[in-house]
């Protein structure tokens, strides 16, 4: 009864916002739904299945936490005393920073992926240089005192990667392979090293106007540890097992690990409380890769959501999914009303906002948020309030412009420039 009305309502969502990519839901060793839509690759016409592999984007982050606290339980790390420890000379951080901080997004290593940094889509297309990295983006002062804030960065999840290599004396990809992957038996689980050849990996797409367009190029050797794994259902449902059933690790080991912390984020997977249950949840976004895991563990449910484009909201498939199994009325998403703006209204709004970054601009009618050097066009409407909703993205909040006192708006934080 739960898989018809789970698909009734992911029907529905999918009207207004086309998915393709793979969802998985068991529920006590029972799979209650899995489907796959969409295409693996739209060049040589090649559907998606329950088979298929995507990237995990940030989803990654929890091997990578886990990784850790393998070290940690063998007592070849501390996770409570400087990484520096464990850093090789010219890889150094801040000296008070731990592994602690860094799993918890808490070490204040600056966040590079930024409107403001030049790091999205100019330095991530260039040939890989670990030094070079570290010297241009982790080298850097930090943005608060370690332990003080939580700030969602990548870059400590980066260093992590690096101390796993420099303990364990292994390739971070040879590590995660040798004591998760085979040990678990996730024979399709890989980390994408960039010229890697993936089997049964669906490439990736997003839309450019109303045009299904490959995502634009990004090497993955910078997400190692942040993201760059590739998996399928199948592997992820053994992960979620491993993680239930305390494999792996000790039960002590794993009370550190499912511990929260600031912001109730643990160690590579969020904790909330939601259809009072407790829920361990993780989601990854980046340029045509989404992913989405909940784990609700009392109830021994896992719900799995990946996607090879980004014209949807992998978190909101998600919590519709689990909105229906634990018996909440779901709201199926609906697009917000378009309006009709005045020309006075126009000219206001449309304008460079950063240069070859931001751009909102009419054409004949139709407007698109402009970016990455005009390789892409975001096709956007007005519904009033100054703000403005995507045409193919869900977004949990719509674009929303602010005016200033001298009557200039300010979109994405920065001000439009002078005509």
């Amino acid at each position: 009864m739960n898989s018809k009305k789970i698909e009734k309502c992911l029907d529905e969502y999918m009207e207004s916002w086309p998915f393709s990519g793979v969802i998985y839901v068991s529920e006590k060793d029972n799979v209650i739904f899995q489907q796959a839509y969409g295409k693996a690759c739209y060049e040589f016409n090649i559907s998606n299945t329950i088979d298929t592999s995507f990237s995990l984007a940030s989803v990654s982050k929890q091997f990578t936490s886990f990784s850790i606290m393998q070290l940690f339980e063998k007592k070849m790390i501390d996770i409570n005393v400087p990484v520096n420890n464990y850093l090789p000379a010219d890889l150094k951080i801040d000296h008070r920073i731990t592994a602690h901080h860094l799993m918890s997004h808490t070490s204040g290593l600056h966040n590079f992926y930024t409107l403001k940094d030049d790091f999205l889509q100019e330095y991530d297309r260039t040939n890989y240089s670990k030094q070079d990295f570290y010297e241009k983006y982790i080298n850097r002062p930090l943005d608060f005192e370690p332990g003080s804030k939580y700030e969602y960065s990548n870059a400590g999840y980066n260093v992590l990667a690096w101390i796993v290599e420099e303990v364990s004396g292994k390739k971070f990809s040879d590590y995660l392979r040798d004591h998760i992957f085979l040990p678990l038996e996730m024979r399709n689980t890989v980390l994408d090293e960039d010229l890697t050849i993936i089997k049964n990996k669906a490439y990736s797409y997003t839309m450019n106007r109303d045009d299904v367009v490959k995502s634009l190029y990004y090497n993955e050797k910078y997400s190692m540890g942040a993201g760059g794994l590739v998996s399928n259902c199948n592997d992820l449902h053994k992960w979620y097992k491993c993680l239930k059933n305390r494999k792996l690790l000790s039960k002590d080991t794993y009370k550190k690990f499912f511990s929260e912390n600031l912001n109730g984020y643990c160690y590579g997977l969020s904790r909330d409380t939601v259809n009072n249950r407790t829920r361990y949840f993780h989601g990854g976004d980046h340029l045509g890769k989404l992913s989405y895991v909940q784990y609700f563990f009392e109830d021994d449910v896992c719900i799995i959501v990946l996607s090879n484009n980004d014209f949807n909201n992998q978190y909101k498939l998600g919590g519709l999914i689990s909105d229906v199994l634990f018996s909440r009325n779901p709201e199926i998403p609906q697009r917000a009303p378009e309006v009709t703006l005045d020309t006075e209204s126009a000219h206001k709004y449309e304008g460079v906002y950063l240069e070859n970054k931001i751009e909102l601009r009419n054409q004949c009618g139709t407007w698109e948020l402009v970016r990455y050097n005009g390789n892409l066009h975001i096709t956007v409407y007005p519904i009033g309030n100054h703000q403005f909703a995507c045409k193919w993205k869900d977004r949990f909040t719509p674009y929303t412009l602010t005016e200033c006192e001298d009557g200039m708006f300010k979109f994405l934080g920065f001000k439009k420039k002078e005509e």
